[in-house]
């Protein structure tokens, strides 16, 4: 009847269901039920407004004119329906550059992780470092794991006994505490 009126698209709740979190299910469960109520008070009316009697109306009422002019004005009287003023062009609009945003998300995301295909491949391809020796090592690029013992260094090995030793000259004994 008057859902007509009203919507012309129904809405899937199971695949929207599906993409709620676990948190928002019992929010979710109330805004059915809210709609729910609500598509049904407006189906219980009816399409069209009710016709009205004017002849009986006259009848009973003496004034010359006056049943005549309500009955022009309630033949006149139309209810449109509320537009979107231009909010679903908004939505769409949004959609398309979201959409747009996330294509070029994915296309990167695709790269990268080609690129990173290609350095797995590479160290699967690679002897394990704990059977290689310093040479192979560091014809492997290793660098940063293989220590010269030349220059004396304290782990975690970023900097000589000489950086470590003016970086304790410089600082400040409450750094310390």
């Amino acid at each position: 009847m008057a859902s007509k009126r009203i919507a012309t698209t129904a809405l899937d709740w199971g695949v929207l269901a599906a993409k709620i979190p676990a948190e928002n299910k019992g929010a979710f469960g109330a805004l059915k039920v809210k709609l729910d109520k609500h598509m049904r008070a407006i189906n219980a009316l009816p399409e069209n407004l009710p016709a009205i009697d004017f002849n009986a109306y006259r009848s009973k009422i003496t004034v010359a004119g006056m049943v005549d002019n309500f009955e022009k004005q309630y033949k006149s009287l139309d209810i449109a329906y509320p537009s979107d003023q231009g909010k679903l062009a908004e939505i769409d609009a949004q959609a398309t550059e979201q959409k747009t945003s996330y294509t070029k998300f994915v296309a990167d995301s695709n790269a990268r992780i080609a690129g990173l295909n290609g350095e797995l491949a590479k160290w699967e391809a690679m002897m394990p470092v704990e059977e290689m020796t310093r040479e192979e090592a560091l014809d492997a690029g290793l660098t940063q794991f293989v220590l010269d013992p030349a220059v004396p260094s304290l782990f975690p090995h970023d900097q000589t006994w000489e950086e470590y030793a003016a970086k304790l000259e410089k600082a400040d004994p409450h750094d310390f505490h």
